[in-house]
Formats: C-alpha cells, structure tokens, sequence
C-alpha cells in the first residue's frame, strides 16, 4: 500500500467543525481507503497526542517548541495581526531549523513515505530532504497563502514577512510535482501568480457530506421572525463578517433574527442588539440542529482566497443563502436561481426583501441543494486525488526501476 507522509501546521479537530479543518480531516480519511495516511501536525499544548482514526489513517500532533514560543512573543510585540490565524502559520515559517522533536518524528516517517505532501508553505523548511531527493512532493492548498497575507496581515515587519511567505510559497509551487487547486480561479492565481506549469495544477475542489444533514424543520406559523444564520472560524474574514453583522445588519433588518456560531463570534462578545444572538464554539450536534432550524444562511464576504467551505455546507443542507461574489468565488453558482447575491450596499435590502417570500426561498434552496450535492463531495474530490496520485506513483516508480 503507498504511503503518504502529510504535513502541516495545524491539527485536525475530531470531529471536525470549520474551514481547513474540515478539508485536512474529511480529505485524507477519504483517501484513506486507497492509501496508507500518515499527518503529521503542530499544535500548541504541551503533550504529543497520537489518534488513530483507522488502520490506514492516523495523526501524529506535535507540540511547538520554546524557539516557536519566542518567535510567536516577536510577532505579539511587533502587533502582526490577525494574531490567531496568523501566528501558528508564520511562527513554523520563520523558524531557522524544525523543532528537534518534530524533525524526529518526520526522519521516522520519511524513511517509509512514497509521497510527501504540504498543506501550506509554512513548513516548507521543517522538509529537510525537499529538492534533494527523488520523493514527489505535493502541495495540496487551502488557498494562495501569500495572496491571503498581502490582504490580511498588518503590524510592524509585516511586509518582510509577507515576502518571506510568498518566497516560500513560489519555491513550493515551483518544485511540488503537482499542485492542488480548489477552483479554476485558484489555478489561474498561481499560474500568473508564479507564473507555474499550468500542467501540474490539478483541481482538487472542497466538499461536503450529503448524509449527514438532519431534514428541514418547517417553520412555525407563530415564528414571524426569519432566523438567519453565519458560522465561522478565527479567522480573520469570518471576523469581519461578525463586526458587518452587528454594526450594520442588525440594526437594518430588524424583522430578522440574527444567529452567529463558531468561534469568529468570540471577538465581538459586546454586543447590545436585541436581534443577535452570540453562541460561541458548538460541537457538531449543535451545528445540525442549527443547520435543520435556520431559515436562512448568510455569507457577507468581502475578501478571501480559496472556495467557501461553509457556502457548500449551507446549500447542502437546503438553507436559503444570500452571498457576495466572494462567498460563491469558484463554485459557479447561478444568482437568483442557487442563491440569492448581494453587495456590501445592498445585503440588508436584499435580506428584509427575500426573507418575506417563503416560496422562492424554498425554490432557491432546492435548486442549490441540487445543485451542489450532484457536484461537490469529499468522496469525489478524494477520488480525483487518487486518480493523480496512483499515475504519480507508477511514474516514479517506472523511472525507479530503470
């Protein structure tokens, strides 16, 4: 069975609930089936963690170390924001040598690996054996990493270590035997970006999982208010998306009823309006009960790279959406017929029109459902992978054997 060495610079969460975490996990135990799945992760508590999910799929999270520690109260000082998204990854990337404790672990797992692959460009250093030997090396991205620093990160040094991101990024796209994209947008970023190989960007677009929705609670006679729903990550887009809510929806709309999930929400803990209502983190049972409830989803984006987990998640589930550009970025989505499309000018409009017409909201979420569903799964896009991956490996292999 081909071995596949993963590396990146978060953990999995089990099970998982948001953005890349989603992707990380529900990716490679889908491979799992046609591969033997070695992650190795960092993490920030103290104790190595080892979880087998299976017999072929297991994580191995590594602690940071004092160097990272010191690195990560540089950044602090230096006032780099966004702090929680951003330090983990930068910290790993600004790091002189791996961790002695991680590079432990990788030799222990090189030795045995066919294929290495990256989740991001942060630990790019910590592959002691990168371009030095004849291993493929695959990057399998979120997003365009330094595209996503350029717009997000501030602070002083800032800029230095967005270069610094974006060198590495360029080298790992430069190098990697094959890149994976999450949209036909995304490859074109990093073709012109890079100016890369168009041949060696696959696409390997995100997913959900269909069965495991709850059915659709209708909705009460006696409920005249129209629940509308946004989750997210600490992640710097999903906060601002918080701070649009509260500071201008809220008060525009106030025959809604605004619920925000997740940890985006936790930054924006004073909040005075009676419309809206802070949950926090929720666990995955929570999330399905939420997702069965709501009667409709919102996602006010206004920048990001890479596709939105949470737009697919919204449509599979068959909640109404309203979305910017930017929330359906990648997916080709029809306005007015898979969702409902909004600007920053006029969301609030849209929202107080759409959320009195439970016919077309009904209407648009079947169509989105329909529509997403037939397209997009983590089985399929897993499936792609494999398909790559196995004409990769017998490549190599046959050049080996020369």
């Amino acid at each position: 069975m081909i071995k596949v060495l993963v590396m990146n610079h978060f953990p999995t969460i089990y099970p998982p609930n948001t953005g890349g975490v989603l992707r990380y996990f529900h990716l490679y135990n889908q491979l799992s089936k046609f591969y033997d799945i070695t992650l190795l992760s960092q993490k920030y508590t103290p104790e190595i963690e080892i979880i087998n999910y299976s017999n072929t799929f297991r994580e191995f999270r590594i602690p940071t170390d004092e160097i990272q520690h010191k690195i990560d109260e540089k950044l602090l000082n230096e006032g780099i924001e966004p702090r929680f998204s951003t330090h983990a990854a930068l910290s790993c990337a600004l790091m002189t040598n791996p961790p002695p404790l991680f590079l432990k672990y990788y030799n222990q797992f090189y030795k045995r690996s066919d294929i290495l692959i990256h989740e991001s460009p942060f630990l790019l250093k910590y592959d002691i054996f990168f371009g030095l030997d004849n291993k493929p090396r695959i990057y399998n991205s979120h997003n365009l990493e330094s595209e996503f620093a350029k717009h997000v990160w501030i602070g002083r040094n800032s800029q230095e270590y967005i270069k610094h991101v974006t060198h590495l990024e360029e080298t790992l796209v430069q190098e990697a035997t094959l890149v994976f994209a999450t949209s036909k947008e995304e490859k074109a970023n990093f073709i012109n970006t890079f100016n890369a190989d168009p041949m060696k960007i696959k696409l390997a677009p995100n997913g959900i999982l269909p069965e495991e929705w709850k059915p659709r609670v209708n909705k009460s006679a006696y409920d005249s208010k129209a629940k509308v729903f946004f989750i997210g990550s600490m992640h710097q887009p999903n906060i601002d998306i918080v701070n649009f809510i509260v500071s201008e929806l809220a008060d525009k709309c106030p025959d809604v009823d605004f619920i925000i999930a997740g940890q985006c929400s936790i930054e924006c803990s004073n909040v005075f309006n009676q419309n809206v209502t802070l949950l926090g983190e929720i666990d995955k049972k929570q999330k399905l009960e939420l997702f069965s409830e709501v009667d409709i989803a919102i996602n006010p984006a206004f920048f990001g790279t890479g596709t939105k987990i949470k737009t697919l998640e919204f449509l599979s589930a068959g909640i109404p959406l309203i979305s910017t550009e930017v929330g359906v970025k990648g997916m080709r989505l029809i306005k007015g017929t898979h969702y409902f499309h909004a600007t920053r000018e006029n969301f609030a409009q849209i929202l107080n029109e759409v959320s009195r017409d439970t016919a077309l909201l009904k209407m648009v979420a079947a169509n989105g459902k329909k529509y997403v569903n037939h397209l997009y799964s983590w089985k399929a896009t897993a499936k792609k992978i494999e398909r790559q991956l196995s004409t990769l490996h017998n490549k190599v292999s046959s050049i080996s054997s020369i």
